[in-house]
Parts: C-alpha cells; sequence; structure tokens
C-alpha cells in the first residue's frame, strides 16, 4: 500500500482522483488456496480455517489465505494435480488419495496396523518414519506440511460384521487405493470404487451392502439414515495429509514459511480436539436413531486382523518394493520403541 501511495504522489495524482475518495486495497504478495471437499463446519474444514486465520494476522507475512471446501476446486484428482502442478497451493485430504500419484502412501491403509492410541498415532505422524514417508513427495512436486488424525474407521451395513464369514459375499464401497481393495478382498469383500456423493444413495439402493469410515464421517454423511448396524472394528486410520506445491513453498518469504509452520499446530489441534466432539455427537445420535452398535470381542478383532493384515502387508511391499518395505519396518519399529516406553 505504501509503494502504491508513493507511485501515486509522484505521478501527480491525488488517492481522491484515482478511486473517488475511496482507499484503495493492494493484493497480498502471496495468496495461499487451501482445497478439500468436505462440507463447510466438517472438523477439516475448521482447521484449514484456523490456518487462515493465524497466518492473515501475522503481520510478517504478506498472505491471502482462501478455503475452498466441498470441492469447490474440484473433486480429489482434480485437487492432486492443482497441487502438483501449481493452480493450488494447499490440500486436505485422506492419504488414500495420494496412492496414485505416490504408491509408498498406501501404508495409510494398512488394516489393524496403526496405534489404537490415537496419542501415539499422532507422535507417529511427527516421527522420523514419517520424514522417510514425506521425502518420496518431492518428485511429484509436493511438499508434506503435516497429519491430522481424523479418526479410526469402522464398518456400517446391515448386519454385523465382527466376524471373518460375515463380510463373505457383500459388496462394500473402496477408496482408490489398491491396499484398500486387497484389504477388502482379504475380508471376502468385493470392492467397487466410486465417488463419494454417490455412497448414499448406493446404499440406499442396495448397489453396495457396507462402507468404512470414522464415525464423524459417517454421520455428516447421513449414512445411518441407510445403514441399520455399526460394527466397531476400529480397524484403521482416515488421516488426513497436509499438501503443498513444492515451488510455491520453496518461493515463499522466510517469514510466510514460519508463520505456516507456526500456524499448524494449532491448526492440527482444531481437527484432531473436532473430530473427537463429533464422535461423541455422532454416537449419541446413532444410538437415539436406534442403529445397532457392534463391539467386537478381543477375540473377534485378534482374528479379523490375523486374517489380513499379514496378506495386505505383503501386498503392499510387492507393490512397492525395497522403498515400501523399509517405510513399513520404520513404522514398526517406531511403534515398537513405543511399546517399550
Amino acid at each position: 500500500m505504501k509503494k502504491f501511495l508513493a507511485l501515486s504522489t509522484a505521478l501527480g495524482l491525488s488517492m481522491t482522483a484515482v478511486v473517488g475518495g475511496a482507499p484503495a486495497a493492494s493484493a497480498a504478495e502471496y495468496t495461499l488456496k487451501i482445497a478439500h471437499i468436505l462440507p463447510a463446519g466438517d472438523p477439516r474444514d475448521l482447521a484449514a480455517h484456523k490456518i487462515e486465520e493465524l497466518v492473515e494476522a501475522d503481520d510478517t507475512c504478506d498472505m491471502d489465505v482462501q478455503v475452498y471446501p466441498a470441492g469447490q476446486l474440484g473433486m480429489f484428482n482434480d485437487i492432486n494435480e492443482g497441487v502438483q502442478f501449481g493452480s493450488i497451493e494447499m490440500s486436505v485430504m485422506p492419504a488414500s488419495y495420494i496412492v496414485g500419484t505416490e504408491p509408498l502412501f498406501g501404508v495409510f491403509d494398512l488394516p489393524f496396523f496403526w496405534p489404537a492410541d490415537p496419542e501415539e498415532l499422532r507422535q507417529l505422524h511427527q516421527s522420523p518414519a514419517m520424514d522417510k514417508l514425506a521425502a518420496s513427495l518431492a518428485k511429484h512436486n509436493m511438499v508434506l506440511a503435516d497429519v491430522w488424525r481424523t479418526g479410526y474407521k469402522q464398518w456400517t451395513s446391515n448386519t454385523p460384521l465382527n466376524t471373518l464369514d460375515a463380510y463373505d459375499g457383500l459388496v462394500a464401497r473402496v477408496m482408490p487405493s489398491p491396499v484398500l481393495a486387497e484389504q477388502q478382498k482379504a475380508l471376502g469383500l468385493t470392492p467397487v470404487t466410486m465417488p463419494f456423493p454417490e455412497t448414499y444413495s448406493a446404499l440406499q439402493s442396495g448397489a453396495i451392502d457396507a462402507q468404512e469410515n470414522p464415525n464423524p464421517t459417517s454421520w455428516n454423511m447421513k449414512f445411518h439414515e441407510v445403514q441399520s448396524t455399526l460394527t466397531m472394528t476400529n480397524h484403521g486410520t482416515l488421516d488426513q495429509v497436509i499438501l503443498m506445491n513444492k515451488p510455491w513453498w520453496e518461493g515463499l518469504s522466510d517469514a510466510c514459511k514460519a508463520s505456516i509452520k507456526n500456524a499448524m499446530p494449532a491448526a492440527n489441534e482444531v481437527a484432531f480436539d473436532e473430530t473427537m466432539k463429533q464422535e461423541e455427537e455422532a454416537m449419541a445420535d446413532f444410538k437415539a436413531k436406534g442403529m445397532t452398535i457392534v463391539e467386537l470381542t478381543d477375540a473377534e478383532r485378534d482374528a479379523l486382523r490375523d486374517a489380513i493384515l499379514p496378506r495386505v502387508r505383503q501386498f503392499y511391499i510387492d507393490s512397492t518394493g525395497p522403498e515400501g518395505q523399509a517405510i513399513v519396518e520404520a513404522f514398526e519399529a517406531e511403534m515398537a520403541e513405543m511399546e517399550k516406553n
């Protein structure tokens, strides 16, 4: 703004003459568009707005931050390509949707693999193992800014899914991750890929029998209106990866890089706290609406894990080679160390 005023004075122009007495607005030095496909008010959306709030309040960084929810900038493939090629600066999306770009991120989809304790899971998000995985994005013009925990996955269906036999022959919606497809085949399911917004109608019509998501997501999508049973398997995570365009990131001033880095922990807390809050609200509403809640016994959970984790783990390693094996073993080593402590 000061530069614009100085230039106007030098040219002998008054601000009144230029804009009819109204103050002129200067464009920010940088623009940050944050894209996701969830509705406004979702924990991921609220966390993205926390970034907006904190970065725009930072006087050391002149940045205009804009949050685009509900697929306003396209669906997952569009957003991925936007971040990769620079038309979108930042995205918030499940790691499963990055697998088509970087197959190593399929490690997020391993079933019965991750810690059952949310705080331990969040420690892994900030671990050297995660840094090793993040390094694989550089060749795709992407940078991993953070990982947000947004819930453990459960199954909704019209019958209890607490035993391996219960899955046999059912059709389930799957995200576009080969690791998740292999998980479903190991359970005896027939996986079907479809756009997420179509899942409700597919469940309602009987085109598919089941779907997996954290409870807040199933609740926000109103799947309990067309499914009678929730089976609390806690079999996987739906962690969100926060990606940035690498050239854009590297072109920022040091002050703006620091501003974004400083905003991330607070945004992470918003995503975590709102997920936990909506988890409670979802469960209360499910019960109030008469949904059957099925809790697994330890023996049932162990039986499901033993039937599918070894097979899916080996599929991931076979698909990604030595790099994938190194990633899996790095996370396993981190988790083994946690158990010691």
